[in-house]
């Protein structure tokens, strides 16, 4: 009887302990593009967006540094309309992250309008 138990609890053990190793998976999410050349050395863990005060959306995407080097980035926030055409602004350029080793930071953009209503986000290594 005590074998079956300590079997059981060797198995939860087993089974638990190999949840801890975790593979990165990218959100699902089509509206958001990391460039191959970054490959496994930088995730997007997730993107939230919601309302702020002046009735435009905010957006936050969550990026992982995944190396033991500093990761320089550059990333880009495109707003669209609900037609899905882009709202240009003097903001719609690229801009600049340097993200520590291990770090994950909050990259945040707020829309020019609240005519904005969807988004575009994408990041790649600093030229």
């Amino acid at each position: 009887m005590k074998k079956n138990i300590l079997a059981a609890l060797a198995a939860a053990c087993a089974l638990a302990l190999g949840g801890c190793t975790s593979l990165h998976t990218a959100p699902d999410d089509r509206r958001v593009t990391v460039a191959p050349a970054l490959g496994d050395s930088v995730w997007v863990t997730d993107v939230r967006m919601a309302k702020g005060r002046s009735q435009c959306y905010t957006l936050q995407a969550n990026i992982a540094n995944n190396t033991s080097s500093v990761a320089q980035l550059e990333y880009c926030v495109i707003w669209l309309d609900s037609t899905g055409m882009e709202i240009s602004t003097l903001l719609s350029g690229w801009q600049f992250a340097s993200l520590a080793p291990r770090e994950v930071r909050g990259l945040t953009a707020t829309a020019p309008s609240p005519d904005a209503c969807d988004f575009r986000f994408y990041v790649q290594p600093a030229r």
